[in-house]
């Protein structure tokens, strides 16, 4: 029993601090040329990074020292006056693909890689071997790097839809492929909070702005977004080391969410109709308020509160200090495990999911909902129910894993399934994302909504033969998840 991705799928998902090298020289801008090029020749670098109160503001190459330095500069010269600015830069999570891009687009053959304070942690170059590595991905590359604007936003999400496709054609699973789109996903939140920070931080709300980290929940939090999600997202704020009130952070983290969220709704991830965006007070907090509502949702165990958990559970990290993510995700597990009632509580909410399949074999189609007539729910009526079967199996046996397969084969390592049912429940995952994003490719080349509903009537008698298959195991899942919670804690 194992689970492996695609090559093709891990070379677009490499990051860029995986590839950096140390062969650079920092030095302030204020620094003499003579000083700088004497170090540079000690230290035996190639590029030189040049710092303003120790932030990077621009870059030498090699070919800058020869065209620039040595036959222009006077010793005693700063080395800024000498520098190429602003610098092209990636962050320490971005894409080993988006840096390649980022340098073919812009004609570069060096590339510093930065942290979210601003440290420098090394410089990527760009050669034959790493191009000889990535092979025929260098179109895609090419494909998905677009400026960093609002426009180049709206146009990397558009991409998705070609992509996904082009993937499916050349047979790369559909569980790899939504893999994918949810790391791109990832890359436009970054992008537009990024774009909404220099926008809000011009209101001069807050003077100091306090350590935080944008959440994304759901099945992005999963990383197995299909090509049409909506937004599902939270902010945590570090209150305690801020030199500003409480009241004045909280309208800076307010002003921010209001920004990125619509900058993400113009790129089509669109608004959640259910509000759980950092918009919403109640997924806009400081650590300590995010505990303390946590432990309101458990105890109370509401329908809300159990809507609420049930989606924050499967969040991540996407932007700013993953350390305030981790440690609400450390408490909530702590708490999780102290209040196994819960379990009953949560099973009780999700039990009206199920899998779209009659007691004779036949679908269960859409009879409420006159847009869908007709029509089956593979979303709701299919992967829902085994999500949530894994991720009630996940809380209970203390999985604290992100994707559904991740949680599925920890819980077949402590022989919570059998090898042979992780298979089958991994393949039957696989084959109804599969179904799902090949109806919504097809939406979409036609300019139609793209929705989670197929239409069973246009699939081949073998698709509809395991397509069953499938819907029947799932449905024994939620039997058996039934036996196992629904009344296990009465």
């Amino acid at each position: 029993m194992s689970f492996t991705r695609s090559s093709l799928i891990e070379v677009f998902t490499k990051k860029a601090k995986d590839f950096v090298s140390l062969d650079f020289l920092a030095c302030d801008a204020n620094s003499s040329v003579k000083e700088c090029i004497d170090k540079i020749q000690k230290e035996k670098k190639s590029t030189i990074l040049i710092l303003k109160e120790k932030k990077l503001i621009g870059i030498i190459t090699e070919q800058d020292i020869v065209r620039k330095i040595i036959f222009k500069s006077k010793p005693d010269d700063p080395i800024g006056n000498y520098m190429t600015s602003p610098v092209e830069f990636v962050y320490d999570y971005d894409l080993l693909f988006h840096a390649i891009g980022t340098m073919r687009k812009n004609n570069l053959r060096h590339l510093p890689v930065i942290n979210m304070t601003g440290d420098i942690l090394g410089i990527i170059y760009m050669h034959k071997a790493l191009e000889a590595e990535l092979g025929d991905s260098i179109k895609e590359i090419d494909d998905l790097t677009f400026d960093k604007n609002e426009d180049g936003i709206v146009k990397l999400k558009k991409k998705q839809i070609e992509l996904a496709e082009n993937l499916l054609n050349n047979k790369v699973s559909a569980f790899d492929v939504s893999y994918l789109l949810s790391f791109i996903n990832i890359i436009i939140y970054r992008r537009a909070i990024r774009l909404a920070q220099k926008k809000v931080n011009e209101k001069k709300i807050i003077q100091n702005i306090p350590d935080f980290c944008v959440l994304v929940m759901g099945s992005g939090g999963r990383m197995e977004s299909y090509l049409h999600p909506d937004q599902d997202n939270g902010i945590i704020y570090d209150l305690e080391n801020s030199s500003s009130n409480k009241e004045q952070v909280d309208k800076y983290f307010y002003e921010l969410a209001k920004e990125f969220t619509r900058i993400l709704d113009m790129a089509d991830i669109p608004y959640c109709k259910g509000d759980l965006m950092a918009t919403n007070h109640l997924w806009r907090k400081s650590l300590e308020d995010w505990k303390l509502q946590l432990d309101d949702w458990i105890q109370s165990s509401n329908d809300n509160s159990l809507r609420y958990l049930d989606m924050l559970y499967d969040f991540q990290p996407v932007f700013g200090n993953e350390n305030l993510a981790k440690s609400l995700r450390y408490f909530l597990l702590k708490k999780l495990e102290k209040t196994p009632q819960f379990l009953k509580y949560l099973y009780k909410r999700d039990e009206g999911t199920n899998a779209a399949i009659g007691m004779f074999g036949q679908f269960i189609l859409e009879k409420e909902d006159n847009e869908n007539l007709n029509l089956l729910n593979l979303k709701h009526t299919g992967t829902l129910p085994l999500v949530e079967s894994i991720r009630m199996y996940s809380i209970k046996h203390q999985v604290d894993k992100g994707s559904t397969i991740d949680r599925l084969q920890e819980l077949t390592e402590k022989k919570v399934f059998t090898t042979e049912e992780f298979d089958f429940l991994k393949n039957a995952l696989e084959y109804l994302s599969s179904i799902l994003m090949s109806a919504q490719i097809r939406q979409a080349k036609k300019n139609l909504p793209i929705k989670n509903y197929i239409d069973p009537k246009g699939l081949y008698k073998r698709e509809k033969k395991l397509l069953k298959m499938y819907l029947k195991e799932i449905k024994s899942l939620k039997t058996r998840l039934k036996g196992d919670f629904g009344e296990e804690y009465v």
